[in-house]
């Protein structure tokens, strides 16, 4: 009697929409945590402090989101060299991405720093900014400015987590940040236990304190669990400028995020073009930002998730897969948008009470339409 011998099965791989789901999840609600203490900011400020000081905020958010997309786009390079690195198990490669990309993120933010913090005032006279608002505005741009290098760190580490698949501890550290921003946001805005009223330039500062706080919180958990990303001597030995490889890194990240930027610098034109008509339409269109941004995001997330498994699965030498993650991200991106696109359109009447700056009817009008 002849025994036949039975081959080892293989073992059942989830389906890519499955897996992508799971890692979309804690990024989607990274994304919008991270706008959570700026709406609430928003909020804050229109409601308790006036329609002028909601304007003076709202006339630098299209600049910074668009220094925040460029390092985005950084970030998004690095996170698929990282892809790459992870999947091949390249330790040495994945080290000196991290190095690199570090170092570039840190100088941009620095340059960005000093720049934006001198040439405050022409940028934003630049995009046209209300002179009633004008004052107020650049100083809370400056706090912001000075804050970049800090800032930039933080995107572009919890960035490049995500390239070795690790989004639920950038989920954890925005949780932590926004907890601090929001905990913090009445105590600075209105002087509470003893602390120096700041008005509107609260939020500002409330941001920056929460960066600062959750980016050190950051580096300690990282070496504490061990994470292939964990700051060490393995990454301090390629803190420097390695031009082929930051080549490669903005050949990946700028085409990465080129949709980002391009929205970003519209929003530059088209601001400039609303603050002809006075602080009430800057204010207006400011916060309508902050509910668009949300429908926004999963977009963005999928972009970024399709990035993340292509260049594992390049690195991994699993080109089978990548027909597999191009049709999850686009099954996913109309499944997920469109659930969030019609409710905003049929509640925009009840979004708009969040804003008590829509006191006029013009205001209240240009939310709406817009």
């Amino acid at each position: 009697m002849s025994m036949s011998m039975a081959s080892p099965q293989r073992p059942m791989r989830k389906p890519m929409w499955q897996t992508m789901t799971v890692f979309l999840i804690p990024l989607m609600l990274s994304n919008a945590l991270q706008s959570v203490g700026q709406l609430i900011g928003t909020i804050v400020v229109g409601r308790w402090i006036g329609v002028n000081a909601l304007a003076a905020i709202s006339a630098f958010f299209p600049l910074l989101f668009l220094l925040v997309s460029v390092t985005i786009g950084i970030g998004t390079g690095s996170a698929i060299l990282i892809g790459q690195a992870y999947g091949a198990r390249n330790h040495e490669r994945l080290k000196a991405i991290v190095g690199n990309s570090l170092t570039v993120t840190f100088l941009l933010g620095v340059i960005c720093a000093v720049l934006g913090g001198v040439f405050t005032v022409d940028i934003l006279r630049l995009t046209g900014t209300p002179e009633n608002v004008l004052a107020t505005s650049a100083h809370y741009a400056r706090i912001l400015f000075w804050s970049l290098p800090v800032l930039f760190l933080y995107l572009a580490y919890t960035a490049m987590m995500r390239g070795t698949g690790d989004s639920k501890t950038p989920f954890y550290l925005l949780a932590i940040s926004t907890g601090i921003n929001i905990a913090l946001l009445p105590v600075f805005t209105f002087g509470w236990f003893g602390s120096p009223k700041l008005g509107v330039y609260g939020p500002a500062y409330a941001a920056l304190v929460s960066t600062v706080i959750t980016l050190i919180v950051m580096f300690f958990w990282l070496s504490k669990v061990r994470h292939p990303l964990q700051f060490d001597t393995s990454v301090s030995k390629h803190l420097r400028l390695d031009f082929a490889l930051l080549k490669l890194i903005l050949r990946l990240g700028i085409p990465s995020s080129v949709g980002m930027i391009l929205f970003s610098l519209s929003e530059i034109a088209v601001i400039t073009f609303v603050n002809q008509f006075g602080s009430d339409a800057t204010a207006a269109y400011g916060a309508v930002n902050q509910v668009v941004s949300y429908v926004q995001m999963p977009a963005i997330s999928i972009g970024m998730a399709v990035s993340i498994y292509t260049a594992q699965s390049i690195g991994a030498n699993q080109l089978d897969r990548l027909r597999e993650v191009f049709r999850a991200g686009i099954a996913l991106n109309y499944v997920i948008g469109g659930t969030l696109i019609v409710p905003v359109c049929c509640c925009l009447h009840c979004l708009s009470a969040f804003f008590p700056l829509t006191l006029s009817p013009g205001i209240h009008d240009s939310f709406l339409r817009k």
